[in-house]
């Protein structure tokens, strides 16, 4: 159910995000002053990251999909990872579309710490997780896929930091 409702959520961007930019596209045909057609321009990108993350999300859902077809396990070690992992990741959405809904600068800035903080823990988790491969603690199946959705998150907080920043730039 979490699966048909996560496809389902991710066709419904990417319709929003394609009749958006058919309406931005023909609305950039019109006379513009140079700060709303700026403001056009964030706004078409912005709706990329949300589409982008959407995207990330729903090969997610596919790749759980598969590990749970093939009964790939993974050790307790990297499922705790993996659970810390989305849950920064989860939050930092959160937070990041929060500071876009209101416009929250000081929490747009805030960000920027935790995002380089994701990446540092998506660099010291492969590490980690190779080390569990050399060890023989994990399957070189489990060990592929661990290193696919620690990517997955660290791209969608890209795109939630990239929304952040144009916030705290005062960009949209």
């Amino acid at each position: 159910k979490v699966a048909e409702k996560g496809h389902k959520t991710e066709e419904a961007i990417n319709t929003i995000d394609e009749q958006l930019t058919r309406y931005l596209i023909a609305l950039s045909s019109e006379a513009l002053s140079q700060k709303e057609s700026e403001v056009l321009t964030n706004i078409l990108d912005s709706s990329r990251d949300l589409e982008r993350i959407g995207d990330h999300a729903e090969a997610l859902l596919n790749l759980t999909d598969y590990l749970q077809r093939k009964n790939v396990e993974f050790s307790d070690a990297a499922l705790k990872e993996l659970e810390e992992v989305y849950r920064q990741t989860s939050d930092f959405i959160k937070d990041a579309l929060d500071s876009v809904e209101n416009n929250d600068i000081e929490k747009a800035r805030s960000l920027v710490e935790r995002h380089e903080a994701i990446n540092k823990i998506e660099r010291v988790l492969r590490k980690t997780h190779i080390k569990r491969l050399n060890k023989g603690e994990c399957s070189t199946q489990a060990g592929v896929n661990f290193i696919d959705i620690i990517s997955h998150y660290t791209r969608v907080s890209d795109h939630a930091m990239n929304l952040a920043e144009k916030v705290f730039a005062e960009q949209i």
